[in-house]
């Protein structure tokens, strides 16, 4: 019961002590502090202790201020009557902001018109028909085998591709690559990686066995089995591989135009004219949406910056004017709990 009685003194001071310190301190009144010692030796006799303090500063609370620049750049530097800091850093949040709300809004317009060239470009049906267009090696023509080494997968050393890229089998089949085109067929998506592909592609081709390479139709016919519709998935990972990957080349309108392009380490790619404006339209959209991000990036660390600030702002100020708040526990091993006495405080000058 003691223990009780000693844990119920305690909570019922630092209740009576915060709530002074907040309503005295608010309308700057004069604030005494109670302290309680309480001698448990001798359950009859209590001692109380009060010592009287002037109030010439307002207690800033490091919470509050933490708080307010959290919600606000700048809010918590307002609070500690900091007013040109805070609108400093209230400054900085509208410019990150109005970098973000812009570009974000103009790489969406970009979005828009990469994503309509693409669609006017480049088409599945023409991937599928004109995959396999520079599948024949042809021997003393060294601009055909330049293009056809593009399509080639020098990897393969099991079937002697890597010695010798020109075999027919060296041409990487179109469900073999790691990266896809996936579209509607027969109710369900379908993955232009996957070995259902290539009973999908005999039938779009109209050929008769799986291994041939030439299409037997003159124009494929996006229509599935069931007479609907072939959609392509057109996520951002397609908008980004078709002027990435050599696997999407054969699907721009202008592959007549092909040329190969020899890039950083060595790496060569064929691409045409029109696949050069997407790249560029897509390029320019990704430096924007960078910009965009940044802005976010800033507004990110412009919140972090200014909650730090608004909180040791708060300390500095409590340390200038000596505010202290302590609880202060007296042992005493006479009693059963070991406890004498208790003394919450605040002391400032």
């Amino acid at each position: 019961m003691r223990n009780i009685y000693i844990s119920l003194i305690i909570w019922l001071v630092c209740n009576t002590q915060i709530f002074a310190n907040t309503f005295f301190q608010k309308n700057s009144y004069q604030f005494k502090s109670m302290m309680l010692l309480q001698d448990t030796t001798s359950e009859n006799e209590s001692e109380f202790q009060l010592e009287t303090f002037q109030n010439k500063g307002t207690f800033k609370s490091p919470g509050k201020a933490l708080l307010f620049s959290g919600i606000l750049p700048g809010m918590g530097q307002a609070y500690m009557g900091n007013w040109q800091r805070g609108l400093i850093f209230v400054g900085l949040e509208a410019a990150a902001i109005g970098t973000w709300f812009y570009n974000n809004n103009l790489a969406e317009d970009k979005k828009k018109e990469y994503s309509y060239y693409a669609n006017d470009h480049w088409d599945f049906g023409k991937w599928v028909h004109d995959y396999y267009k520079w599948y024949e090696y042809k021997e003393g023509d060294d601009e055909w085998n330049a293009i056809r080494e593009v399509f080639i997968n020098y990897s393969d050393s099991t079937s002697g591709c890597a010695q010798d890229p020109t075999e027919d089998q060296c041409y990487t089949d179109i469900w073999d690559h790691s990266h896809k085109v996936e579209f509607t067929y027969d109710g369900s998506i379908m993955s232009s990686s996957s070995d259902e592909f290539k009973e999908v592609f005999r039938d779009l081709c109209g050929n008769t066995n799986t291994w041939d390479t030439d299409c037997s139709n003159e124009v494929v016919s996006l229509y599935d089995n069931n007479n609907d519709t072939i959609f392509v998935i057109k996520n951002h990972h397609f908008y980004e591989g078709i002027q990435k990957y050599d696997m999407y080349f054969a699907g721009w309108d202008d592959n007549d135009s092909v040329f190969v392009v020899t890039k950083e380490h060595n790496d060569k790619n064929a691409t045409s004219p029109n696949q050069i404006a997407y790249r560029s339209l897509w390029g320019d959209y990704n430096k924007i949406k960078t910009l965009a991000g940044n802005g976010g990036k800033f507004m990110l660390i412009n919140r972090v910056v200014s909650m730090v600030d608004a909180l040791l702002l708060a300390k500095k100020w409590n340390n200038n004017h000596d505010m202290k708040l302590s609880l202060n526990a007296y042992p005493d091993l006479r009693n059963k709990s070991g406890l004498g006495g208790v003394k919450l405080s605040l002391y400032w000058k």
